[in-house]
């Protein structure tokens, strides 16, 4: 039959189906958290009920079945911004199942594209064969990002006071130069993201996944946004999310000084803004070895990587150069 936007009579099946490729880990193409993560965050399938009714909301269910058997789904997230976040792409472990992600996966692109998306964002577990599907399909990879998690504990208290302070609107710009400031160009070409982006009184985009921070946007409440540093001068930036149902708690920390100790301190802080009782996971990108370091020394562990994934669906078109004019 090939791939389609799921209905209310396929509920029943998808969630049998991502249930059990969730639980083995082989047919999974991507998912927003790593493998052994997504299975205990993932919430039950009446979630997408509103989606697969036509109620609106972020979620989009796509599936991909011959002969009425389910052979891959996906679970698309739509952004603040004009993009799409892949939440989870299953797929059929057998024969088949790879050519099966490969044509939902650029079905569902080319369905965002009439849905005036500028970009499908995915992350894809970092093993061999894994990345098949998105190459054949025009993504193209900006960056790895691994996951370290830290059990139900509260991490020590700094060894001095913290001078972090909560951001606020006004912080966009600084913010937005922080960004530029440590984050490497490839990334920033991929991501996309503006001062309106960085701005907590309105769209707020970069403070969704995939941006700043990693895991599934509608199980995640963000609970402070921390910086330290003067105006024109931040230094280090670290978010706190709390997770709804069954995931995590989620803690981002930035530095421009490649000081561990700044992270690490700072980390600490948007730590005593969670409520205790729940798992934190922090997703560390490959240019950030400093802020793992920090995390690694109060207790976090290595989860899994993966692999960053960007389809751009529109032309960008570059601002025209300008030319000093001769005045008489």
């Amino acid at each position: 039959m090939g791939s389609r936007a799921a209905g209310p009579a396929d509920l029943r099946r998808i969630g049998v189906f991502l249930e059990r490729t969730l639980t083995e880990g082989d047919g999974i193409v991507a998912s927003a958290l790593p493998i052994t993560l997504a299975a205990n965050a993932a919430s039950s399938w009446l979630r997408y009920l509103p989606s697969v009714l036509g109620l609106g909301g972020r979620l989009r269910v796509y599936l991909e079945e011959q002969q009425g058997s389910v052979r891959s789904v996906a679970i698309v997230c739509v952004g603040r911004r004009p993009e799409w976040v892949v939440l989870t792409l299953a797929a059929h472990s057998g024969p088949g199942g790879a050519d099966s992600a490969f044509g939902l996966l650029a079905d569902l692109t080319a369905e965002a594209v009439r849905h005036g998306m500028h970009r499908v964002f995915a992350a894809a577990p970092d093993r061999p064969g894994a990345h098949a599907a998105f190459f054949q399909a025009g993504f193209y990879s900006y960056t790895r990002e691994s996951w370290l998690v830290a059990p139900r504990t509260t991490p020590p208290d700094p060894a001095t006071r913290s001078v972090a302070r909560e951001a606020r609107s006004r912080d966009a710009h600084d913010l937005f130069r922080f960004y530029v400031a440590t984050t490497p160009h490839a990334v920033q070409r991929a991501e996309q993201l503006n001062v309106e982006d960085f701005d907590l009184g309105g769209r707020a985009g970069a403070y969704d996944p995939p941006h700043l921070v990693g895991g599934d946007p509608l199980g995640l409440r963000r609970v402070a946004v921390l910086i330290d540093g003067g105006e024109g001068a931040l230094r280090t930036l670290a978010l706190s999310y709390e997770g709804r149902g069954r995931h995590s708690h989620v803690l981002k920390v930035r530095s421009a000084t490649g000081s561990v100790d700044a992270a690490r301190d700072l980390a600490r802080s948007a730590v005593r803004t969670l409520v205790p009782g729940r798992s934190i996971l922090s997703p560390v990108r490959s240019y950030e070895e400093h802020v793992a370091r920090a995390l690694l020394s109060d207790g976090f562990r290595d989860a899994g990587t993966t692999m960053l994934f960007v389809k751009e669906l529109a032309i960008r078109i570059e601002e025209p150069a300008l030319a000093p004019a001769a005045v008489r």
